[in-house]
């Protein structure tokens, strides 16, 4: 642990409680700032037929528990090509109001148990709680329905997901406005 001197002027439990107090207020981003583990099921399916190069659009539709954060469902649209086992796109996890989006880039993958993908998220935006939101996010896809029958198939998703939002204007005035007033009172006791 590093120790700073001690100013007479400044003292070091005012700068203490208000990195405590900004901390609480969430300055430092909302959402999840930190990885949280991600699960979800759903069903995916071709929207157009296969070209002859070996692409199709794919949509995705799923519900996905964050851990503490709640459930979401998922929405995504991407083109797979069969024949290089890659596909891109993108997608957006909603719940209510709030909901962060961006785009996904998937691989063909060796999953136990059956066929599946590596997914990569990468979070360009947001609504509500996850306006300005950025981040990402790694998962692994199986498909757990017969994939030579009929479509939509099914599948299950795990992984790790890191996104931060940035407060909106007004959100983020109210709180460093909370932080001045907790200051001035503090100022006020000393004084």
């Amino acid at each position: 642990m590093t120790v700073f001197p001690v100013s007479a002027h400044r003292p070091v439990g005012l700068t203490l409680r208000t990195l405590a107090v900004a901390a609480a207020l969430g300055l430092g981003g909302t959402a999840f700032a930190d990885p949280v583990a991600y699960t979800g099921a759903g069903s995916v399916g071709p929207v157009t037929p296969v070209s002859p190069s070996g692409s199709a659009v794919f949509a995705a539709t799923g519900s996905y528990s964050f851990g503490v954060l709640g459930s979401f469902d998922l929405l995504s649209s991407f083109v797979f090509n069969a024949v290089s086992g890659t596909g891109t796109g993108g997608f957006e996890f909603a719940q209510g109001g709030n909901s962060f989006s961006g785009t996904i880039a998937t691989a063909a993958a060796p999953v136990a148990l059956g066929p599946g993908f590596e997914i990569t998220y990468t979070v360009t935006g947001g609504t509500g709680s996850f306006a300005g939101a950025t981040g990402g996010g790694n998962g692994l896809i199986r498909i757990v329905s017969d994939i030579t029958g009929a479509p939509p198939y099914s599948y299950i998703e795990a992984g790790i997901m890191n996104v931060t939002a940035i407060p909106e204007p007004a959100t983020a005035l109210l709180m460093l406005g909370g932080v001045a007033a907790l200051l001035g009172r503090r100022l006020h006791k000393r004084g």
